[in-house]
């Protein structure tokens, strides 16, 4: 009988640990916003942070991931941009998770 009540509880507790494990998820969202909006900084680097971009984070910042190559980095600083010299809008496809958001991929729009 208590090999049987240990065995619940260890059910309960493994239940408990994966409930928790799949909350700590990134979720995905896309959010769409025109380009003369977006702030963009370096911080002494070329991995640009954007912001007000509409994203579910402070002050509505996007990321990209750190093991971005430079040329994903330099891409995403002309794509911006390009946008902003032609009124475009850009879109991000991001993955969210409290209150970092990684930008997965991304693109100019025509208005």
């Amino acid at each position: 009988m208590l090999s049987k009540s240990i065995r619940k509880g260890v059910v309960a507790v493994s239940c408990m640990l994966a409930l928790g494990a799949s909350a700590s998820v990134m979720a995905t969202a896309h959010t769409e916003v025109l380009a003369s909006a977006v702030q963009i900084q370096s911080y002494g680097g070329i991995t640009p942070v954007l912001f007000y971009t509409g994203s579910v984070c402070s002050n509505q910042h996007l990321n990209l991931d750190p093991i971005a190559d430079s040329d994903t980095q330099k891409l995403l600083w002309a794509a911006i941009l390009s946008a902003k010299a032609t009124g475009s809008k850009v879109g991000f496809d991001y993955d969210f998770n409290a209150d970092s958001c990684v930008i997965r991929s991304f693109s100019v729009n025509p208005n």
